[in-house]
């Protein structure tokens, strides 16, 4: 069985606020979201990195694999 680096990844994205109307104010007050994401790192390169949540090794197969472009990204922890 392959060994595979379990990372956590502290990101930033765009956040989706809501399509009703808003004041000014409300507007203003609006952020990014910031979120965490845990897996096994699968690729990682100066432009993204991918992480697989599940491993089947007996299959050879991943599942929910996710990409994070490294401009988001606000940390990596490896373990």
């Amino acid at each position: 069985m392959q060994k595979y680096e379990i990372v956590i990844i502290e990101w930033t994205d765009a956040a989706i606020h809501g399509s009703g109307s808003f004041s000014r104010k409300e507007a203003e007050d609006c952020k990014l979201i910031e979120g965490l994401a845990v897996g096994f790192l699968i690729k990682e390169t100066k432009e993204f990195i991918t992480i697989a949540m599940d491993m089947f090794p007996n299959e050879e197969t991943l599942r929910t694999v996710q990409t994070y472009p490294k401009s988001g990204i606000k940390k990596i922890i490896r373990k």
